[in-house]
This record gives C-alpha cells, sequence and structure tokens, in this order.
C-alpha cells in the first residue's frame, strides 16, 4: 500500500504510520517536526512541512511525491486543539490559525493531488465527535472540525472514484491531551474533566496502541456511503 499521513512526528499520526509501517506498506509523511524513529525506516519518506504555509506546500509537495502514481490512502490528521474558551473570548486571528489547520491546508493538500494526476482510493479526514455537538470551550475546534465534515461530503461528490470519510477516532493520549490535561478550569469546561478523567486509563490509548483498532475503523468505512462521518467507537 501506498499511503499519505500528515502530521506524523507525535499522536495518532505517528502512531499509524508505525503500524502502517509494520504491516509493510509504503508511507509518505508530512509534519513540522521529525520522527527520528520513523525515519529510520527503509519505507518511510518525510518532508519537514507546516501545511498552512500552502505556498511552500504548493513548491514542495511535487518532488516530494514523484515517485508513486497513486496512493490506496490519504489520511489528513494533522490539526490543533485551539483556544479552550466560550466563543465570546475568542479572538478572529486565533479562529484563522484553527480554521486554517484543521481545514483549508486539508484543501489545499487535496486539490495539489487532484491537479497533479495522483489516482487516490480513499481518504480519512480525522474529525471528531466534537463536530456534531456544541461544548463549552469548544468552540474554535468544533466549528473547524465540523466545516471539514462538509469538506470531505463536497469533494466525495465532486471526485466520485474517491472514496471520502470524515473519521472520528475516539479518545487517543496524544498532544492535544497533554493541553487538556494542564486546563485548570474544569468547572467552566466539562468535557475538559471528562478527558482528564479518561487519560491514563483503558478508555484512553496512546497512538501506537489505538493505531491496530484505528486502521480496522478506517477499512470498515470503506463500506460506507463516500462524505460520510464515521465514529470508530460505532463501527
Amino acid at each position: 500500500m501506498h499511503i499519505l499521513i500528515t502530521g506524523t512526528s507525535s499522536g495518532i499520526g505517528h502512531g499509524l504510520a508505525q503500524e502502517y509501517l509494520a504491516r509493510g506498506a509504503k508511507v509518505w509523511g508530512i509534519s513540522r517536526r521529525i520522527a527520528d524513529d520513523l525515519n529510520r525506516e527503509a519505507n518511510f519518506h518525510h518532508i519537514q512541512l507546516d501545511l498552512t504555509n500552502h505556498i511552500a506546500l504548493s513548491q514542495q509537495l511535487p518532488a516530494f511525491i514523484s515517485d508513486t502514481k497513486r496512493f490506496d490512502l490519504v489520511i489528513l490528521n494533522a490539526g490543533v486543539l485551539g483556544p479552550v474558551k466560550w466563543m465570546s473570548e475568542v479572538d478572529t486571528d486565533a479562529m484563522r490559525q484553527v480554521m486554517d489547520t484543521n481545514l483549508w491546508s486539508n484543501k489545499v493538500l487535496l486539490d495539489l493531488l487532484f491537479e497533479l494526476g495522483k489516482d487516490i482510493r480513499q481518504v480519512v479526514g480525522m474529525s471528531s465527535k466534537a463536530s456534531l455537538r456544541s461544548t463549552p470551550g469548544w468552540g474554535p475546534y468544533s466549528l473547524s472540525k465540523a466545516a471539514l465534515n462538509m469538506l470531505m461530503n463536497i469533494y466525495a461528490k465532486e471526485h466520485t472514484s474517491t472514496h471520502f470519510i470524515a473519521f472520528a477516532p475516539g479518545l487517543v493520549d496524544s498532544e492535544i491531551q497533554e493541553t487538556i490535561w494542564n486546563i485548570k478550569e474544569t468547572d467552566k469546561y466539562p468535557a475538559v474533566k471528562r478527558l482528564q478523567e479518561a487519560r491514563y486509563t483503558e478508555d484512553m490509548p496512546d497512538s501506537r496502541a489505538a493505531a491496530a483498532n484505528l486502521i480496522r475503523g478506517i477499512e470498515k468505512c470503506q463500506e460506507l456511503e463516500s462524505g460520510s462521518f464515521a465514529d470508530v467507537r460505532e463501527l
């Protein structure tokens, strides 16, 4: 398999890259930092890039993926939590940064892949259950993931030979969880308290432990209508 994953330096992207490589896949990773353990793998190809730098992405991506004509799977995993605040406390600049990472960088990347004529079998946009419901403090993140869901739905209708899915990976310990762990205002943000209580329990495995289950979920998503939303916990 040929797989492109964004955000491979840590968290879910890193765990998925490890598992796919262990299964013999060739993985192309895009992230701002280098994961030394992945770079030692012969089948791992990496480019150090900030996806929100759209000019650099358009300039560097063609050469980076020139050795393959197809991707069996593209996982749009890179994302940020953004500020955990009430919406009235979040300024528009902070909102733009979250939307640029969680939404627009994915649009730019997909457009480039299709413009380059790559045969793409499946695209997975890493979403969240937060995209379906409003939760105090989660405004920027929820909005960006809800928009990502719609982006997958729109592209599914415009690129019918590729299967698209907005995929919620459930609770996985990652850098986002580290940020949540350090938030003190748990009375103001009930979801923060629930996530803090789940951390370091079997309900929130680390990314490597979760990877096999996530891959099974991604494979099951191929049975769903292209452009759908799916939660790994419900598959």
